[in-house]
């Protein structure tokens, strides 16, 4: 009871700042319908009921069976079967993911069906996992993480010199995507597991973070891979008003059957494959096996009610609030509240906990959590400025930010202490999941769909990946001042 108070208080203090934002906009310079405004009234309960439920599911469930099955990949002392298992379980970890999803549905919806979501999410998914293994293989042997990255970008920049703008956008918010509630816990645990093998290295400790940014890349080059197979233009188009008319609680118990089918599709293939390696492998006692089966209804509970507030109280909200806010054409008032958005949808990201804890308790408390979430809110901020700028300047492209943007992470990256690498890059990643899907991502479209010179897809998408990427940056400049810090104590 106890563990699901603090669950209750932790989301209450990240949600209620985003619910008093939107009734203050809707009663103030954007007013929402009634209709519109008791659903995302309604969503907000659903999602406070939710997210404390799955947060503790994930506690009790997930996380464990990522750390047995991590222990018995290294357990067996061979490359193969560690690599070869690294894949296949970042491949399910995350065709398991919510907030993957979420996008392929959004980029479904406004590309008027012209772009394969089903195609999306089977590619995004075997680059996760293939990047799984080489995340893998790079702690085992040791590699440094700033060369192994530098050369990963490499390959991303050498892809999206042949790729559309159209699929650049979206590859870069996939890779955000991908690393949300389950996968985050998940992946983390292999990698912690893995860097287990190497604790007489004194490097373990900078090993065990990283994993998430290597997963990332993976997803950026599956999506470039795609638009290089496919001709198909992505232009689209998104209403500005709500158009869903009926009884709140006929769509909000419509919902709740949809998105059980989509939470049980998306966590049986995982559980299904931990219960069959329990049975032959791990062989965990009948209560911790009786322990991680109440957590996986835990959590199969709360993503239900956490899945149905997001995209039915959020999603459309958040869209016409974007519109609403573009159309009184007052330039720098759209920055701004994007600004304050993007400050407060990242203690809403229940994947941002999961990782700060684990910087906390790995680091024994030398480097706080609160001060890595200070650092990712002023980053994300600043990206959801510069996409709404993207979106009112014309010739301002995606790259003319991400490049120069990925240039300053890798330089800082030779520049700064190992660890802040590591954790710079799980940061990016963690950064942009459910929330900013769920919240910014639709604020920027409904802007892109008011302003004539943007383009819903070139404009509208491309601020997960500045999520993603400025986390990099801002991580990365606190060790700096953690470095310049030690060094004047010394002296």
């Amino acid at each position: 009871m106890l563990l699901i108070l603090e669950k209750v208080k932790e989301v209450l203090v990240s949600i209620i700042p985003i619910f008093l934002v939107i009734i203050v906009l809707s009663l103030s310079i954007t007013p929402l319908s009634l209709f519109l405004l008791g659903e995302f009234i309604i969503g907000t309960l659903f999602i406070i009921i939710g997210m404390p439920v799955f947060l503790l599911g994930i506690d009790i469930s997930i996380t464990p069976i990522g750390e047995q099955i991590s222990e018995t990949l290294t357990n067996s002392n061979k490359l193969w079967i560690i690599l070869l298992g690294g894949a296949f379980f970042g491949f399910m970890a995350t065709i398991a993911e919510p907030d993957l999803y979420i996008l392929a549905g959004q980029v479904k919806s406004v590309t008027n069906g012209r772009f394969d979501s089903g195609l999306m999410l089977i590619l995004v998914s075997a680059g996760i996992g293939f990047m799984v293994t080489f995340g893998m293989f790079r702690i085992l042997k040791n590699i440094v993480l700033k060369n192994f990255m530098t050369a990963v970008y490499l390959i991303v920049l050498l892809l999206a010199v042949f790729s559309e703008n159209d699929f650049i956008a979206i590859a870069f918010d996939a890779s955000g995507s991908t690393t949300g509630s389950i996968s985050v816990p998940f992946i983390l645990a292999l990698s912690v597991g893995v860097s287990a093998m190497t604790r007489s290295n004194e490097k373990e400790e900078n090993d065990g973070f990283g994993m998430l940014g290597i997963t990332s890349a993976g997803a950026i080059i599956a999506v470039l891979f795609q638009g290089l197979l496919s001709n198909t233009a992505l232009e689209g188009d998104i209403p500005g008003e709500s158009l869903v008319s009926g009884n709140l609680l006929q769509i909000f118990g419509t919902g709740l059957l949809s998105y059980a089918k989509e939470a049980l599709l998306a966590l049986m293939p995982i559980l299904s494959i931990y219960f069959i390696a329990n049975a032959i492998w791990i062989k965990v006692s009948k209560n911790k096996f009786r322990r991680i089966l109440i957590g996986a209804v835990y959590t199969y509970i709360g993503l239900i009610f956490f899945l149905t507030g997001v995209n039915i109280g959020f999603i459309q909200v958040c869209t016409d609030v974007g519109y609403h806010l573009a159309s009184l054409e007052i330039p720098w008032l759209l920055v701004m509240v994007g600004m304050l958005f993007g400050v407060i949808t990242i203690p809403a990201e229940p994947s941002v906990h999961i990782l700060t804890r684990q910087i906390e308790d790995e680091t024994a408390g030398s480097i706080k959590a609160k001060t890595v979430m200070f650092a990712l809110c002023l980053g994300v901020s600043t990206a959801v400025g510069l996409s709404i700028l993207r979106i009112l300047i014309p010739k301002l492209q995606l790259w003319h930010i991400l490049l120069p943007g990925m240039l300053i992470a890798i330089v800082l990256s030779y520049i700064v202490p190992d660890i802040f690498v590591g954790i710079a890059y799980d940061s990016g990643g963690v950064a942009a999941g459910t929330m900013t899907a769920a919240f910014i991502l639709p604020y920027t479209q409904g802007a892109a769909n008011y302003i004539p010179t943007a383009s819903i897809v070139k404009d509208g998408f491309g601020v997960i990946a500045l999520v993603a990427m400025t986390p990099l940056i801002t991580v990365q400049i606190l060790g700096l001042i953690y470095k310049l810090k030690s060094s004047a104590q010394l002296e």
